[in-house]
């Protein structure tokens, strides 16, 4: 008979061994026994429940299975089982990994690696294990895919060399196709290093060389290089393999004596995944160290590319993480780069395009406009985005002007706008708006009670700017850090990115709810999609809950009756204690 226990239990079972772990590794200490953790079922529970949280779990993988197919807890309880006896019997076989292609904002293709979700649950519990062991293996400066660290905590260690101690030269630095290029016999001797337990390192082995399904064409490939981008574990294994150039930087021009310092001049890296920027004080060394790692990374398999890696000085500015970093006179300032602030405009015109299409004139639309405009706005109010965010809202004004002038013309009357105006402006004397934070320019809306109630696109130069600290380096596995970054992250960007300067969906279910839940009895000829009953429905949120941006997609939405809907509300409940 299987016993499980809470979700607490087992959240506080994992920081206890994540802590071991961890400090185990500040002290040099090896690892060759870290396979039997891969054999507990309970980490096996932790995994499944973390990968089936995440909102990739609603894409399958080449089995053809998703979140959908493990919604019952007997369902979860077989595949815990079926990972532990492969686990336990060495029979762990990944499958191919189903590959299909993303845009880029270049316009090429970027491919994704879509695994399996036992594949996935697999590799969690092995990031599991290894993410606290080298934690206290990475550089200080190195910001990609770590906990409680941000694109914004790279850009401030940037600003801060560039300003207050006056690096005027920088090395902008992109690998060619870094994770398609990881040399997997190198990965694995970097891996020995550390992990001397050749269980892990043969099962990681297996995870690189699974292979991929082409989506369009459907032939498998098996490489002898890279790390789908896409795979739980992808990102931390790339990270172990660029530790190696951080390292290299640091011992040769940052970690030296003070003999040694005196005659080298100093140089540091700032990394997140595979772009990164080098501090330098003159052109000379910019050059030299470009030279040092071009070298360095061709005898690790990589190679830059020649078009994204160049040698700038910082009154020509150059672009990091979607910032551009400048010095103006004797101040150096970071801001939205000109291509993300174009990128945005291009967005909103057509979210807003949709937003009408989709929802009409109404506040389902301007919830729908919002969730971009709070995301873009709440990303680069750090730093000094003032001018930005002003530049945008007013883009945003004058582009709702346009819309309001189009949906109020009269056929073969000149209309002058006043009329629009009239109806979707909310006049300035007016303060009980929902989310009207003070008093302000005029405001696109829709109202919900004439003169009284109204619902507001946000806007952007009344978000407050504020400015980064910089990462205090404290390690979120150690006993008593990590208390200190749960404290600091009130104002870490990386943990109050996603806060909202208005509620997403006001009142609870928000305004327009009916109209919302009308559609969906409709769609689903009121009728109980569980049961068949025709009476006492509800509208249950399938994945994503109330109060959440995305909440009233329909997809989220299905008719249930009472007794259904509460059937399935235990259920959950009964998953959170999986």
């Amino acid at each position: 008979m299987l016993h499980f226990t809470t979700r607490h239990a087992d959240d506080a079972w994992l920081k206890r061994i994540q802590t071991k772990l961890a400090i185990r590794s500040t002290h040099q200490e090896t690892f060759s026994k870290i396979f039997g953790l891969m054999r507990t079922r309970r980490l096996a529970r932790i995994a499944l429940t973390n990968v089936l949280n995440n909102t990739g779990a609603s894409t399958a993988g080449v089995d053809g299975k998703s979140w959908s197919d493990y919604e019952s807890l007997k369902s979860r309880l077989n595949l815990v089982e079926e990972i532990i006896s492969e686990i336990r019997s060495k029979r762990v076989q990944p499958q191919p990994v189903r590959r299909v292609y993303i845009p880029k904002a270049n316009g090429k293709m970027r491919p994704l690696g879509i695994p399996t979700i036992k594949d996935r649950t697999i590799q969690e519990m092995l990031r599991l294990i290894l993410d606290p062991i080298y934690e206290a293996k990475f550089y200080n400066h190195s910001y990609g895919f770590r906990r409680h660290r941000s694109t914004h905590h790279a850009v401030s260690r940037l600003w801060s060399l560039h300003g207050r101690h006056k690096f005027d030269w920088a090395v902008e630095g992109d690998i060619k196709a870094c994770f398609d290029e990881i040399d997997h016999v190198k990965l694995l001797r970097i891996l020995r290093k550390v992990i001397r337990d050749e269980r892990v390192i043969r099962l990681i082995s297996k995870m690189l060389r699974a292979g991929f399904i082409d989506y369009e064409t459907g032939e498998t490939t098996y490489p002898k290089q890279g790390t789908p981008q896409g795979g739980i574990i992808s990102p931390l294994l790339a990270n172990i393999f660029l530790n190696e150039l951080d390292q290299y930087i640091a011992e040769m021009y940052d970690n030296h004596s003070w003999y040694q310092r005196s005659k080298r001049p100093k140089k540091f890296i700032v990394r997140y995944a595979d772009d990164f920027v080098i501090a330098c004080s003159s052109e000379v060394d910019a050059a030299a160290i470009k030279d040092d790692v071009t070298i360095f990374l061709r005898d690790m398999g990589l190679e830059l590319s020649s078009e994204k890696t160049l040698i700038t000085h910082i009154q020509n500015g150059y672009d990091f993480l979607g910032f551009n970093i400048r010095r103006f006179g004797e101040r150096v300032f970071a801001q939205p780069s000109k291509d993300k602030l174009k990128e945005f405009k291009r967005s909103y015109k057509k979210r807003l395009k949709v937003a009408i299409h989709k929802y009409g004139v109404s506040p389902q639309a301007i919830n729908y406009v919002n969730s971009l405009v709070r995301g873009w706005g709440y990303y680069y109010r750090w730093f000094s985005s003032k001018r930005a965010l002003r530049n945008a809202a007013h883009y945003i004004w004058w582009e709702n002007l346009r819309l309001s002038r189009k949906l109020m013309k009269a056929p073969g009357r000149k209309n002058n706008g006043r009329r629009g105006y009239l109806k979707y402006f909310i006049p300035r004397k007016f303060s009980n708006y929902r989310g009207d934070r003070k008093y302000g320019q005029r405001q696109f809306g829709v109202w919900i009670e004439p003169g009284k109630v109204a619902d507001l696109i946000c806007s952007l130069d009344l978000i407050p700017i504020k400015y980064v600290r910089f990462h205090s380096q404290l390690n979120p596995y150690l006993p008593g850090e990590i208390e200190k970054l749960m404290k600091l992250s009130k104002e870490n960007p990386a943990e109050d990115l996603l806060k909202e300067m208005y509620p997403a969906i006001p009142s609870g279910y928000g305004a327009g709810w009916e109209a919302t839940r009308r559609k969906i009895l409709k769609r689903d000829k009121y009728r109980c999609t569980v049961c068949g009953k025709k009476s006492n429905l509800h509208v249950h949120h399938v994945r994503v809950k109330v109060g959440t941006p995305m909440a009233e997609n329909l997809d989220n939405l299905t008719a249930l009756c009472q007794k259904c809907h509460q059937e399935k509300h235990s259920e959950l409940r009964s998953l959170k204690t999986f």
